[in-house]
């Protein structure tokens, strides 16, 4: 292997690390409640889409104001919990990824055998920015949910 092979090797293991730290950071967040944090990890440009739930969200400010005004009021915990992350590196510049969703809510802190819970599964686009690595594009499908409590955030957004 050349040196130029392996160091191109380094970087795009060093981006594949960059890339997981930014979505652990993005769940951390999340579940502490921090939107802001949160928010960015987005690009400000960023669309999320959420089919079935919040629609399609564009821009980063909007992706911050539907999330918190929707989660803040009705959690009094949560814990995202990420799976089989998988990344690519696509371009210097770009980087596509995936992963699976298990996500926990307690709406009572005082009653945690009360929860809700769902899965699902996330694709993102990610592109290379002054600030590191940002989601510029991130679809989350959810595939199952134990029916609790779901109507809090999702049916009073629709």
């Amino acid at each position: 292997m050349s040196n130029k092979d392996a160091n191109g090797s380094l970087e795009r293991l060093q981006d594949y690390v960059l890339l997981e730290k930014l979505i652990n950071n993005y769940h951390w967040c999340a579940d502490h409640f921090d939107w802001a944090g949160w928010a960015d990890s987005f690009t400000d440009d960023a669309i999320f889409e959420l089919p079935g739930t919040f629609g399609t969200l564009s821009s980063r400010p909007t992706i911050h104001d539907v999330c918190k005004n929707n989660m803040d009021h009705v959690y009094a915990t949560m814990q995202h919990v990420m799976v089989n992350l998988d990344f690519e590196i696509t371009a210097p510049e770009a980087a596509t990824g995936h992963g699976n969703l298990l996500f926990t809510a307690v709406p009572d802190a005082a009653k945690p055998h009360e929860y809700y819970q769902a899965g699902g599964r996330y694709v993102w686009k990610f592109r290379h920015t002054a600030a590191g690595w940002r989601i510029c594009h991130a679809r989350l499908d959810f595939l199952w949910n134990n029916g609790g409590d779901q109507a809090a955030v999702f049916d009073a957004h629709a």
